[in-house]
């Protein structure tokens, strides 16, 4: 089987900087089109400054691309104390990279339309720039193969009690996003709450001589400082999954479920409904919704991975 080509759409963000990291660190079986940016756990400026200075800090050259500046209908909401006021837990990044674009949406769609295979759109932000996409330029949507998405839950929220910060942010785009008809994988808090690191993990990172895992130990160890945390112990990286299961999917245990995104005010907002009746089945069509993942086998490979680009990026 050939390399899977993917755009990322991410709002970096400690956690999508890992994601993106993941995904540098496996490029033997994903091809790396662009990277788009929304804005989501910071503003558009500075999430795009993010992506732009992980390349610099990195050396490649990936076309990335600067998105929506808010949500279709709403205001935007960053989360500071989650991430830091410049998103990436104060960590500073070289700047030496340019960005390629400044309209996200034309972008995915020449990038998509010009690939000779289909192309998977890994979502890991508000879904804002995908839906954009979807209803300015329908005709992509026989050339995309799968939306990876990180966001939702089929369970507790977590920017309320029972909604998930990226669809909470533009619930009317994930609407648009869950209603398209295309293959769509939801990684949920449900799941990614048990998939991340311990407090041991982080500092080990921040003792490596490595460039790519002492900067990782630094910018995850701010997540300490939050109230995201379980114990003090151990913090989610939620937005791996959403490429781990491209490169592992054998780690998680999914059903096909109708996914309804809540687009009310109040309490309800961006809330993901998830049908898990029992008895109640629906085919392929629908969404795969990851309910359980290997944590431990999840941790291994990140963590490998993560040294692994120690080697390429020395």
């Amino acid at each position: 089987m050939g390399k899977r080509n993917i755009i990322i759409d991410c709002d970096p963000g400690i956690d999508d900087v890992i994601a993106l990291l993941l995904a540098a660190a496996n490029e033997d079986k994903l091809n790396i089109l662009g990277i788009t940016t929304v804005a989501g756990n910071q503003t558009i400026e500075k999430v795009t400054y993010n992506v732009l200075g992980l390349m610099s800090f990195l050396g490649k050259d990936i076309k990335t691309a600067m998105g929506a500046t808010g949500p279709l209908l709403r205001e935007k909401n960053p989360v500071d104390n989650i991430h830091g006021e410049n998103g990436v837990g104060s960590y500073q990044f070289p700047h030496t990279k340019k960005l390629y674009s400044d309209n996200a949406v034309t972008f995915l769609r020449d990038t998509i339309k010009l690939s000779k295979d289909k192309v998977t759109l890994v979502a890991i932000g508000p879904l804002t720039n995908i839906a954009l996409l979807i209803k300015t330029f329908p005709d992509v949507k026989e050339k995309i193969e799968l939306i990876s998405i990180m966001g939702g839950s089929a369970g507790e929220g977590n920017i309320t009690p029972c909604a998930e910060f990226n669809i909470w942010s533009d619930p009317e785009a994930a609407r648009i996003v869950f209603d398209s008809k295309l293959p769509i994988v939801m990684s949920g808090l449900n799941v990614t709450h048990s998939t991340g690191l311990y407090m041991e993990d982080v500092l080990n990172l921040m003792k490596s001589e490595g460039k790519i895992t002492k900067m990782c130990g630094k910018i995850l160890n701010f997540y300490f400082k939050g109230d995201n945390v379980k114990e003090g112990t151990f913090t989610p990286i939620h937005d791996t999954s959403a490429i781990m299961y491209l490169i592992h999917p054998q780690l998680y245990k999914f059903r096909h479920m109708n996914v309804i995104v809540d687009c009310s005010e109040g309490l309800n907002r961006g809330n993901t409904v998830v049908d898990m009746r029992d008895g109640v089945n629906y085919n392929e069509s629908y969404p795969r919704v990851l309910l359980d993942a290997d944590s431990e086998k999840f941790k291994k490979i990140l963590l490998e991975s993560l040294y692994k680009l120690d080697e390429i990026y020395r």
